[in-house]
């Protein structure tokens, strides 16, 4: 597994714990732990089957160090699978859109039972209207163009 797909996966669990409202503290360490990984010099997955101290690399503690070996190893994260079964994982490519945060893609989704980008974009063009402020719909729409 290379350190940009550990990145992403870690980065996934931010977003969806952010939709969660969960403690930002923990959101902020996946967070930081995904731009770590992601600028590490060295394959992470490499350190670990060399048994090197995966605690070294900056914003990986203990905690975060045996995520990571989960993940490696057993192919899956534990808390992204109980935090799927919550929300669509498509909800995360949302994410992509500037300036629109979990906050607002919480709304969309729970308002307009929307879960992707493709489903947005086709409620977009059948000319509905999002239940959110204003200058969001306007972010979304510059997004796709519309």
């Amino acid at each position: 597994m290379t350190n940009q797909e550990i990145a992403r996966i870690f980065d996934k669990v931010s977003f969806f714990l952010a939709l969660k409202d969960e403690n930002e503290f923990k959101i902020s360490a996946y967070l930081k732990a995904a731009k770590s990984i992601r600028e590490y010099p060295v394959s992470i997955e490499d350190m670990l089957l060399a048994g090197e101290d995966l605690t070294k690399i900056e914003g990986i503690g203990k905690i975060l160090a045996q995520k990571v070996e989960d993940l490696i190893i057993i192919g899956s994260l534990k808390v992204l699978n109980e935090l799927l079964a919550e929300f669509p994982d498509s909800l995360y490519e949302m994410s992509q859109i500037k300036g629109i945060g979990p906050k607002t893609i919480l709304k969309i989704f729970e308002s307009h039972k929307i879960k992707s980008l493709i489903e947005l974009k086709q409620f977009l063009q059948n000319g509905e209207k999002l239940t959110i402020a204003a200058p969001y719909e306007c972010r979304i729409k510059e997004f796709f163009k519309i």
